[in-house]
């Protein structure tokens, strides 16, 4: 009875983040950068113990064993990824699904790239590298929050998108001179979040996942707006992490 009753009180750890995706749960450990998959009857059974473990569409309809359920919770104790105590967490955000991409192909002209926007856009990309480099996931989903906290956004409107808008194009016309986004996913969206917050502009920075084969992939995405990649592409991973 003890044991169940512990079973019970187990939660997600404030740095893990989960989503449901083909009959598995993917965890991602953000303090350690890594992914671990979760499926059929064990991944069912956790849904019952575990707060926040997420449950999909597509159940297994078998049970587990409980020598098996205990084997593998205490499996993700050990891991630090499942917790006794509740701890704060940064919120977990709902967001929409992609059905737009922004299009930036005629937006701005040469004239737009000022002075001033490139000493940004270089010490955005220089700061996401850095980070990438030094830091976790976790410290920077809880860096790129506390900026957005800061700014107390505002409701979007056509202003707001207007300079969505115009930042982005700039962003994607200098991007090219330092650097690919075809195999740097993580860094181009953190360099386009930093240098879109310099011109006051706050979208989602996201990490989806997709399995069979496993994937992961990262955008930036403003309402059901794609930012920095095509509606198609993204649609294909399940959000895990937004910030």
């Amino acid at each position: 009875m003890r044991a169940a009753m512990s079973i019970r009180r187990l939660s997600l750890a404030p740095h893990v983040r989960a989503c449901s995706s083909d009959g598995q749960v993917i965890l991602l450990d953000l303090r350690n950068n890594r992914y671990l998959g979760v499926g059929g009857t064990e991944s069912d059974a956790l849904a019952d113990q575990v707060e926040g473990w997420p449950v999909g569409p597509e159940s297994a309809g078998a049970c587990a064993t409980s020598a098996t359920v205990t084997a593998l919770t205490q499996r993700l104790l050990s891991r630090g990824l499942l917790t006794h105590t509740s701890s704060e967490r940064l919120p977990d955000i709902r967001l929409a699904e992609a059905s737009a991409s922004l299009d930036v192909e005629n937006t701005l002209t040469d004239s737009g790239i000022t002075a001033r926007r490139l000493g940004r856009f270089l010490q955005s990309a220089a700061i996401a590298a850095l980070w990438l480099r030094c830091r976790s996931l976790h410290s920077i989903a809880t860096a790129v929050a506390a900026r957005r906290e800061r700014q107390r956004i505002p409701a979007p409107d056509a202003g707001s998108f207007d300079a969505m808008t115009s930042g982005t194009a700039a962003y994607e016309r200098l991007r090219p001179f330092v650097f690919s986004a075809q195999h740097e996913c993580l860094h181009d969206s953190l360099a386009l979040v930093g240098f879109l917050a310099t011109e006051g502009v706050f979208p989602r920075w996201v990490i989806g996942v997709k399995t069979r084969p496993f994937g992961a992939h990262s955008w930036v995405q403003s309402g059901a707006t794609v930012l920095n990649d095509l509606r198609e592409n993204v649609r294909r991973f399940r959000p895990i992490l937004v910030v």
